[in-house]
């Protein structure tokens, strides 16, 4: 991983540790649409200036979230994302699906993701944290019909009590090192004033 590329991920894992308050439990499953027209273009190429919070850039449709469904099962955390569009045009895909759940007295972060290149248009899943076969991640991404989805055991959070969810959607020029990313989240994380605050679903109890 390249210095840019460490800068990238840092930022994802700093607003990783800014959790949200509490909020109400939605039992077993929870769908949350998100508005069409809202990706974003981040600029990387200028030194010494933020590319966040971006620029918005309604005309971008790739990657462009139309809904997440999270479901929370006896066994499997499942997860059915819809886009306006979803295609090959770019050249690197992430699909960061991110939670947040309890465990040992303290809120913990983790993410699930999903990454496509042009060498590989069905794209490599892992957890950003956890390791091993017992976490695997199985995906599936469906471009004629605009969809992704994945799943992996609740015991690689420990199964929780509950998790919570937002979504991080990212096309960009290369993995290493990129000039640019069009980015889209359920939860817009960056402000304009570029203060970092994640917000989360509400949580969805284990059944």
């Amino acid at each position: 991983m390249r210095a840019r590329d460490i800068a990238v991920r840092a930022c994802v894992a700093g607003v990783g540790a800014t959790l949200g308050v509490a909020s109400p439990a939605f039992a077993g499953d929870l769908s949350k649409g998100d508005s069409p027209g809202d990706v974003r273009l981040h600029d990387l190429s200028q030194a010494g200036e933020s590319p966040f919070p971006g620029t918005e850039v309604p005309e971008h449709r790739n990657g462009d979230l139309k809904s997440a469904s999270i479901r929370y099962g006896e066994k499997r955390i499942r997860v059915a994302l819809r886009f306006r569009e979803l295609d090959r045009s770019e050249p690197v895909l992430m699909l960061s699906n991110r939670f947040q759940y309890p465990g040992g007295g303290q809120l913990n972060y983790e993410e699930a993701i999903v990454t496509t290149t042009k060498a590989n248009r069905s794209g490599t899943a892992r957890m950003s944290m956890t390791t091993g076969e017992d976490c695997a991640v199985r995906h599936r991404i469906r471009y004629r019909t605009n969809r992704a989805t994945l799943s992996f055991p609740a015991r690689c959070f420990s199964s929780p009590r509950w998790v919570a969810y937002n979504a991080w959607i990212v096309t960009m020029d290369r993995r290493k090192a990129p000039a640019y990313l069009f980015g889209d989240d359920i939860f817009p994380v960056w402000s304009s004033n570029d203060n970092a605050v994640e917000r989360f679903t509400r949580r969805i109890r284990r059944p």
